[in-house]
């Protein structure tokens, strides 16, 4: 029987950058689940509750972007790791509900992998 592994959520709407961030996670030992925005998110955390952190991007297509995927996250799942992707430098930290934190784009890859690598998404910067 394999050993289970770690759950990863990756919430992007440009399928190469996902593609990247779900290799560099895989690379950390997590299996990985793709959604292109909110609403797909929702659907794969309900149905996979073994999912322990999220990475999406702040600006995710339709009424719920990452900010607020965020926020309603850590209420209905304390637990969850967060993580927001950001390209705007406009973005800080206090943008986003407490625990989560953001990673500006472009990002390299040992920056994601050492956020989750070292558990320290649950910090405050």
């Amino acid at each position: 029987m394999r050993p289970s592994r770690p759950a990863a959520l990756i919430v992007e709407d440009q399928p190469f950058v996902g593609s990247v961030a779900s290799d560099i996670l895989r690379e950390s030992g997590f299996d990985t689940f793709h959604a292109y925005d909110a609403g797909d998110a929702a659907e794969l955390l309900d149905a996979h509750p073994e999912i322990e952190v999220v990475v999406t991007e702040a600006q995710l297509p339709g009424e719920v972007d990452g900010i607020e995927l965020c926020r309603r996250l850590s209420m209905q799942r304390p637990n969850l790791q967060l993580v927001v992707t950001a390209a705007d430098p406009q973005m800080k930290q206090a943008d986003v509900p407490s625990g989560t934190r953001v990673l500006r784009k472009p990002y390299a890859s040992g920056e994601l992998r050492n956020l989750v690598a070292t558990k320290s998404l649950l910090v405050d910067a």
